[in-house]
Formats: C-alpha cells, structure tokens, sequence
C-alpha cells in the first residue's frame, strides 16, 4: 500500500462490528436468513478506498446504523480496496462485482457511473455548480438524490443512498493550478469520470487516469502537471503541493448500492433496514460535514513543504468561461440538463456559506498569468540596490550574509534581463498590469514581483509568493533605484 500522510478530522463516529463471526453467513455463500438459524446475515461491501480514507468513516457509520436497526440480526462486513489498489478503473471495476455477485453492497464516487454508461450522477460534477456543504447537503438527502440513485435500476444495482463527502480542489506538483493559463498543456491526473475529463479538456489540460505506484513513477519523471482532489490524505507521492484553495471544482458524492440480485435475497424487513441505514448515513453526512477549513490546517501543518494559493478573481471567472463547453456535453443529456436546472433553482435558494480560507503562514496569491501584457520596454534601464541587514532581517535571512554590503546591478532591455555580470543570471520577462514576471531559465524557476514606480525612477519591488528566502533578498529586500538606460546587451 502506498505511504500517505494520514489525516484524522472527522467527528468520531459509530464504530461498526466488522469482522466476520465464527458462526456469521453471508447472502454470497448462501447463508439462512429467513430463520432457520440464529447466526446473524452479513452483508459484504465492497468500498473504493482504503480503511484510512476519511470517507471510510461513513461506510462504517452505515454498517453500525444496519447492525443497530436490525438489533444485530443484520451485520455489514466492509472490504476496502475492493477494486484494486493499482487498478485505474477501480471503482467501475467494483461496481461490476457487485452486479455479479462477488460482493453484495458497494460504496463509490458517483462520478464513476457515467463510466459504464449511467448518466443520472453527471450534474454532480458539472463544473463549480456545486461548491459548498450548503447546497450539498439538501441535494443528497432531498428528492433530487432519490432521481439520480433511480439512475442505477436499469443496470442490475439498487441505489440505497447519495453521501455527501468533500470539496475536489486543483493541485499542482511543481507549480499552481490557478488559472486556463495554468491548465493549458498540463497533464492533470484525475479519477476516472467522463464528466471530469471532459471539465479538464475544456480548460487545456490531458486528463491522466494513474494510481498508486504508477502514479509515483510519473510524478518522479515529471509526467504529471498536478491533480484533482479532496482534502484528508494528500502526500508528496501523489503531487499535491500546491493547493488553489479558492477554486472549488465540485464536490465528491458517494453512493451507497446494492447488487439486484443480493437484495432480492432479502427479506422486507432487511430491505428496510439497509435502505433506511443508508438514509441516515446521508443525513449525518450532511449534517456533519467533514470541516475543510480543518483539513486545509492539516494539509498546510503536515510537515512537507506546501503552499495553499488563492487565484485572482479575474482568473476565477476566466476558468468558468472556460468550463463552457464541458456543460455543452452535459446538457446533451436531457435527464443531466433537467437535474442540473433543478440544482442551480437549489441554489439560488440556499444560503451562501462563508468561504473556508487558507491558514495565513500557508497562504498566497497566486502569480498573474492572465491579463493585459504591457510592453516590456516600459521598465527598461539600469537599476541598482544596497542588500542590506535590515532587508536581510525582513525577509528571513541571517544578517550575517556574505552578500550584505553588496551593491546589485539589475539590467532590463526590451524583455531580456541580467542580474550581475553573470551570464546564468539571466533570462526574459514580461509585464503585466503591476507585475514583473522573470523567466529564470538556468534556475527552473520564474519569479514575480509586484512593482510600484515612483517619479524619481525608483521601483518598489515586493516577491509573490512562495519564494526562496534567498532569491527574496538578492531580488526585493531593498527598492530598485533607476541609474540610467540600459547600457549592455543581455544574454
């Protein structure tokens, strides 16, 4: 099983009895349920993903309201990563188990379905329709979730409930997910969907289906641009270092099934007791979300480096343009258009919530990459500054610096730059609206500054941030004085 960084932030939950008991039977090898033993029913479900998932607390909810109702003549035994660890279609993989009988009850994402052709689950994943535990709460646990689970007759399952689970964010491995910019070209690994593929299409990116050790070796190589995910259990191996934590994509469903063929086994009174167990299990769902501002804690406060940045609203609103021809495909379904009009009526009727924030040592905005591009021969000329103790004090660094008394020479000509007499310290930049951006190629790195500029020719120069310590004092410690027009060629 793959390492991850274990986070646990649910509310402590029911703990169900699990095992197997030594005189238990389950609908699979044909044990007696209708009385000619006293040895409880064990039903087997099969989940999606393993036992440290915070979703997994809510199966197990279920399997403890199951051995409740039926007063312990009923028991749920869960199988965690019943589809395969290292399989990419582990969820539609284990949805067919359950249709053929290897397991009686499932637990997946809903975005799966449309995988094996059920449509009834897409407008969950229609893109930044459903962004808050506000409006997902009254939709898995009103009439809308009854429409959708209806979804799931024609194939050979029975839906028994829609759990809301958490908020799908854009990560990024080596640099944000903030804007189409940011999208464009990248390779983001999601799970397997047909809506989201289409929602990462839409805005310029190659959905990439990977999974465990797979994953690692392409995020080792530099295969893989970033992610789509939930808070909870988010690790280096997977990529998940930058976190766009004002970007909400949509929210994660799960849904709760049985096999055709198991529940025609039951009995009334065992249909009754799942199908109400699985009713309770969302409403506590949607009573008690999982707290993402929790989360984004933990996910700041693991102990690797990360950095939760908030995209521009101008980005926001770019990457919804841009969202609009994954609801074209949609719509197409006319079930899908109707649900996802009869969510957005939701919406319009529910209280907005107030907007989880990044903790403040974790939080940035995100470098501007959209907007009006000025021409860069707007700040040409010769500039110079004096590091000092004082700005070595201000951004971290030892006032001991070797460097401190140094005076730095910056020079930028008509989009080309050179910091020093040092070719390597060298590269292009652009403007944009209060923006000098630096590509920094011998470094792997481009740095953004916001810049104001005064009338005697000084530039004030302020790193966006994340930045190394470092580049921030050699770069922006002290203001930029204008010595003059540039007077050499750059490299």
């Amino acid at each position: 099983m793959r390492e991850t960084t274990k986070r646990v932030l649910a509310p402590v939950l029911v703990t169900a009895l699990l095992g197997v008991l030594a005189a238990g039977c389950n609908l699979g090898g044909g044990g007696d349920k209708a009385g000619g033993s006293s040895a409880p029913v064990v039903l087997r479900l099969a989940a999606a993903e393993d036992a440290e998932q915070p979703e997994s607390q809510r199966a197990r909810y279920f399997a403890s309201r199951v051995s409740k109702l039926s007063e312990g003549s009923l028991r749920v035994r869960i199988i965690y990563d019943a589809g395969g660890e290292e399989n990419t279609d582990y969820e539609t993989r284990l949805a067919r188990m359950v249709r053929e009988g290897e397991f009686d009850l499932g637990w997946i994402g809903a975005r799966a379905w449309d995988r094996i052709g059920i449509t009834s689950f897409q407008a969950l994943q229609a893109p930044f329709l459903v962004t808050n535990h506000a409006l997902l709460g009254p939709i898995a646990t009103g009439p809308l979730a009854s429409q959708m689970l209806e979804g799931l007759s024609s194939r050979g399952f029975v839906g028994l409930a829609l759990v809301p689970d958490r908020l799908r964010y854009p990560t990024g491995a080596r640099h944000p997910l903030a804007s189409p910019a940011d999208f464009a070209g990248a390779r983001v690994r999601v799970p397997p969907s047909r809506a989201t593929d289409a929602l990462m299409r839409a805005l310029g990116a190659t959905p990439v289906h990977l999974r465990g050790e797979a994953l690692t070796a392409a995020l080792a190589n530099g295969e893989i641009d970033g992610s789509e995910v939930s808070l909870g259990t988010n690790s280096a191996e997977e990529g998940e270092n930058f976190l766009t934590w004002n970007v909400v994509l949509f929210t994660k469903t799960l849904t709760l099934f049985a096999g055709r063929r198991a529940y025609e086994q039951l009995d009334d009174d065992q249909r009754a007791v799942i199908s109400k167990a699985g009713r309770q299990t969302a409403a506590y769902a949607a009573a008690h979300p999982l707290s993402e501002s929790a989360l984004m804690r933990n996910f700041c406060g693991g102990g690797r480096p990360v950095t939760a940045l908030a995209a521009s609203r101008e980005d926001r609103a770019a990457l919804k343009r841009a969202a609009r021809p994954a609801y074209t495909e949609l719509e197409r379904d006319p079930r899908t258009k109707a649900l996802i009009d009869a969510i957005r009526e939701l919406k319009a009727q529910t209280p907005s919530s107030t907007p989880t924030q990044a903790p403040s040592g974790c939080a940035h905005e995100a470098p501007v990459t959209r907007g009006r591009e000025r021409s860069p021969s707007t700040v040409n000329g010769t500039y110079r500054w004096r590091l000092t103790e004082e700005g070595a004090r201000r951004v971290g660094v030892k006032p001991d610096d070797e460097d401190i008394g140094s005076i730095v020479t910056m020079t930028l000509r008509d989009g080309g730059w050179q910091l020093g007499d040092d070719e390597f310290s060298s590269g292009t930049y652009s403007v944009r609206r209060n923006r000098l951006i630096f590509d920094w190629p011998s470094a792997a790195a481009v740095l953004t500054f916001t810049v104001e500029r005064h009338d005697n020719g000084l530039l004030d120069v302020n790193p966006v941030l994340p930045m190394d310590r470092g580049d921030q004092f050699v770069w922006s410690s002290e203001p930029w004085q204008r010595v003059g027009p540039p007077v050499r060629e750059v490299p």
